[in-house]
């Protein structure tokens, strides 16, 4: 696959460390930083964008499959930020024939619509059959630009391409970095058998990860995004397995006996663990190849599922010591047992936000399950899903933002992405095969 070349061609960011140099156009004097929107507001609203047809630039000839697949994905990864209202195209006044550079068109048109923000793209197939995209984002109130790059690639980088300029945009706008390069990973069933498979965060690009023809499960991705654990039963007994995305075959995590449902600490020098050594299912701890185990819970009831906290100090964890699995939070030694979940019968699946303020967990509401969030200081909760079919699995995007999750309200178990807020969802799956226990990373 051919590298992606980049070059930022104006704005307030520069890498010396370009692969490749293109045209530079002359950088803003003095621009500052600004953070246009707190996108951790309660009520933050979504800032008015205009977003115009992608254009050929330099004497280039139409490629409409190209202007589709530009404008498709920018306006997927904006709508799906939850921070901008991408402006009806009928409502645009200004002449499509109008340039992208700064200097090649007026503001005026956009303010008189409303928009807040603006974003011009263009390409051009160069001869060597790679295409070459040119992305602007201006401010309209302060008729400035923000951000421009040019980046060089193969067709089939397109997607690519327009995802890292979209979280250009977003890091120009809240302060944050965007989520758009970002992978899950997920459970397929396919007859008997489930396999792991790893998409884009939309839904694209869909990769078979495993072929043990066996049951796989519980993926977690390593702290760094270069490997993953999972359980695996294809050697019989269920246990935990590594897998290096860069290439190779998943080994075992030697040493654990009968083990599932592993997750790493943000540090990587820990991995938590449902073990069943000494005749009952407890979380143990040890280190990533296996070595030096020992067990943090220690009674006869069943403990499973352990999330760490990001700060690495506590774990959350399932037991069913009251009866029914409910959530519990600890110390990462063992100490300090609490129970965190007070309403429901049946609570499982604890997934621990990369912010800290937040567990999601699957509840059972009425007849069905849904997706419940707590705070594991104050045990504030409230649910985030759950009006149609059950919904269970959540794990948390990278930034904390969004979360991932199971739902067979279609009849199929699909995998769906809800804001922390719960104000909309959107599902990024479908196909026959149920798809579960998603596990997200930046990249």
């Amino acid at each position: 696959m051919n590298p992606i070349k980049n070059h930022c061609i104006f704005g307030r960011f520069f890498f010396p460390a370009v692969l490749l140099l293109l045209s530079f156009l002359v950088p803003i004097p003095g621009a500052q930083a600004k953070v246009y929107l707190d996108i951790n507001a309660p009520s933050a609203r979504r800032m008015p964008i205009g977003i115009p047809e992608p254009v050929p630039i330099e004497g280039q000839q139409t490629v409409s499959s190209i202007e589709r697949e530009i404008r498709s994905v920018l306006l997927g990864d904006l709508d799906f930020s939850g921070v901008f209202r991408v402006l009806d195209p009928l409502l645009y006044l200004e002449d499509p024939g109008a340039g992208i550079r700064f200097g090649a068109f007026g503001f005026e048109d956009w303010e008189l619509i409303g928009a807040e923000a603006l974003v011009k793209t263009g390409y051009m197939v160069k001869s060597d059959g790679d295409l070459e995209l040119e992305f602007h984002l201006y401010d309209v109130f302060q008729r400035r630009e923000v951000n421009a790059r040019r980046w060089k690639g193969a067709p089939s980088q397109v997607r690519r391409m327009v995802h890292m300029f979209s979280n250009e945009i977003m890091k120009e706008v809240t302060g944050e970095k965007g989520v758009f390069l970002s992978r899950i990973l997920y459970v397929q069933a396919e007859g008997k058998n489930k396999e792991l498979f790893l998409m884009d965060y939309d839904g694209a690009n869909v990769q078979r990860v495993t072929r043990s023809a066996s049951i796989n499960m519980s993926p977690e991705w390593w702290p760094d995004g270069k490997g993953l654990i999972y359980t695996s039963y294809k050697s019989g007994d269920p246990g935990l397995y590594s897998l290096n995305m860069g290439g190779g075959e998943s080994r075992i995590v030697s040493g654990l006996g009968a083990s599932v449902g592993a997750a790493f600490s943000p540090d990587g020098k820990t991995l938590a663990f449902t073990g069943n050594r000494e005749g009952n299912p407890d979380i143990y701890l040890a280190d990533p190849a296996g070595k030096n185990a020992r067990r943090i819970t220690n009674l006869k009831s069943i403990e499973t599922s352990p999330t760490w906290s990001p700060d690495g100090e506590r774990i959350a964890f399932v037991s069913d010591r009251y009866g029914q699995p409910q959530i519990f939070v600890m110390n990462a030694d063992g100490s300090g047992v609490r129970r965190i979940s007070l309403e429901g019968n049946y609570n499982t699946s604890p997934a621990w936000s990369p912010k800290g303020d937040l567990i999601a967990y699957t509840s059972r509401m009425g007849p069905n399950f849904g997706i419940v969030v707590v705070n594991p200081d104050t045990l504030e909760s409230r649910p985030l899903v759950g009006e149609e079919g059950n919904n269970e699995d959540p794990c948390w995007s990278p930034d904390g933002r969004y979360i991932a999750f199971t739902s067979d309200r279609t009849g199929t178990y699909q995998i769906y992405l809800v804001d922390r807020s719960g104000r909309w969802e959107t599902r990024v799956t479908s196909g026959s095969g149920d798809k579960t226990q998603p596990a997200w990373s930046w990249e």
